[in-house]
């Protein structure tokens, strides 16, 4: 686990700056499969909670159908420490294959954000690597592209958590 980890750290150094020229979609799949995995394998799976405060906006939105609404980058990162990143258990995210789709926001002809729509589900993992599928769930990402030319994670609906299949 820790080799994968920094396997993925080292990946996410190697992708060149995910910004976006007005009017320019770039290879927006590429873009924002590296964004998941920057936000859940980076940040959720491995407790990296720098990495997810540095994707997300000062004014993030992130409403759950289970845990009510969060408002704020330091209210999100507070309940990822608090509810995942405690110690207590290895929580993992995976993005169900096949789920992963996007639809860029345009205005006048110029990108300005993407919705990311996707399933995923989660697992508990022990000691030994066993991992326990807990739960799937549906998501809807707004992402913004900041004046810096930066994507950054503005709402969040998290939706549908249902038992494993």
């Amino acid at each position: 686990m820790k080799h994968l980890a920094a396997g993925l750290a080292l990946f996410a150094l190697a992708v060149p700056p995910l910004a976006a020229q007005s009017g320019d979609t770039g290879d927006l799949e590429t873009v924002f499969d590296t964004l998941d995995r920057r936000l859940f394998d980076i940040g959720f799976n491995t407790c990296n909670l720098d990495e997810s405060a540095s994707l997300v906006a000062e004014d993030l939105e992130f409403y759950h159908d289970q845990g009510g609404v969060t408002h704020g980058r330091d209210a999100f990162i507070a309940t990822m420490e608090q509810n995942i990143c405690n110690g207590r258990q290895t929580v993992r995210r995976e993005r169900v294959d096949g789920s992963f789709r996007l639809e860029p926001l345009y205005e006048n002809g110029t990108l300005y954000g993407v919705i990311q729509f996707g399933s995923h589900r989660f697992l508990i993992v022990d000691d030994t690597g066993h991992a326990e599928p807990t739960g799937l769930a549906e998501f809807a990402h707004l992402w913004l592209l900041t004046d810096d030319g930066a994507w950054e994670l503005s709402r969040v609906l998290s939706y549908a958590h249902r038992p494993p299949q």
